[in-house]
């Protein structure tokens, strides 16, 4: 009898052991962040753990120079690419990498390192020190940056900013340190893809080939006109392609050809939504491409203006 109650009871013991661990939800020193950022079609995202300075001294005492630290804490830093990008000038494949980072003197260069292994920086250590030879072994890239002065930051964070369709900047800030490095993303290549596989798909709506033809409209206005012209093959009474043609016909400066174009749009009213839209924007295109067409033009279509 007695060793069935001691059983119970010690039955009881683990079940209130193991609620009261449960519950016990306690801040952690280095809390779990992450950041994400498309840059053009390309997705980078940075999962990390954010430290406090606490009244140390972060970089030359706790992140000694020339050692290389995994740029951040706890559980490896770690930069993820959706499609292949450019670091340094190196090519990355699109994928998961662990971030170190050697902090450096002043009037030094830092370097991030990308590495390609999935390794702890711990698995560097030996009884002589850091293998920094074996780090830069495993890097797919790495590069060199210089480190500026900032506003004082408790806890480490990362930011990421786009510059451009083609340009990320993601930098580390901690302390009165800030650091940063760029990616650059095969934005154009991307979106060409993506309107190939469009075409390929293509049922033959005007709104695919309306917004292919805008997408190339600020590079290659030869090509933009290839594909409006499709979009208003597709629905000859919609007013949004036919002006749209008429833009890039002015564009091209071509007044003469673009005024008549405005002029067919301004006879599709069907669609009284976008005619009703767009009919401001058509009304001060003529009154300023009027200025524009040649003598000839307006003595040619002297009824349809008036």
């Amino acid at each position: 009898m007695r060793t069935k109650f001691s059983t119970l009871i010690g039955l009881i013991g683990l079940v209130f052991f193991a609620f009261g661990t449960q519950a016990q939800q306690l801040p952690a020193p280095s809390p779990a962040a992450s950041v994400s950022q498309t840059v053009g079609l390309t997705e980078i995202t940075i999962d990390y753990s954010s430290p406090a300075v606490k009244g140390r001294t972060v970089f030359g005492e706790l992140e000694p120079f020339g050692k290389a630290w995994r740029a951040g804490a706890n559980a490896p830093t770690k930069i993820t690419f959706s499609s292949d990008v450019k670091i340094g000038g190196k090519d990355v494949k699109a994928g998961s990498y662990n971030i170190f980072l050697t902090p450096q003197a002043e009037g030094q260069d830092w370097t991030f390192h990308f590495n390609g292994a999935g390794k702890s920086i711990f698995a560097y250590n030996t009884a002589e020190g850091q293998d920094y030879a074996a780090i830069e072994a495993d890097d797919v890239a790495s590069t060199k940056v210089k480190a500026e002065a900032a506003p004082m930051r408790e806890r480490l964070v990362y930011l990421i900013e786009s510059v451009s369709d083609s340009e990320g900047k993601v930098t580390l800030w901690w302390d009165k340190t800030m650091v940063s490095f760029s990616v650059e993303t095969p934005t154009t290549a991307l979106a060409e893809a993506n309107v190939e596989k469009t075409i390929k798909e293509l049922n033959g709506t005007w709104r695919k080939y309306f917004d292919i033809a805008n997408y190339y409209a600020a590079s290659d206005l030869e090509k933009a006109l290839s594909f409006i012209d499709k979009s208003i093959e597709a629905d000859k009474a919609h007013v949004a392609p036919a002006f749209t043609k008429a833009q890039f016909l002015a564009k091209q400066e071509n007044f003469d050809a673009a005024m008549a174009q405005l002029l067919v749009a301004l006879s599709l009213d069907t669609q009284k939504g976008w005619f009703n839209y767009l009919k401001p924007q058509m009304d001060a295109s003529k009154e300023e491409w009027m200025s524009k067409v040649s003598k000839t033009w307006k003595k040619k279509n002297k009824k349809l203006i008036q």
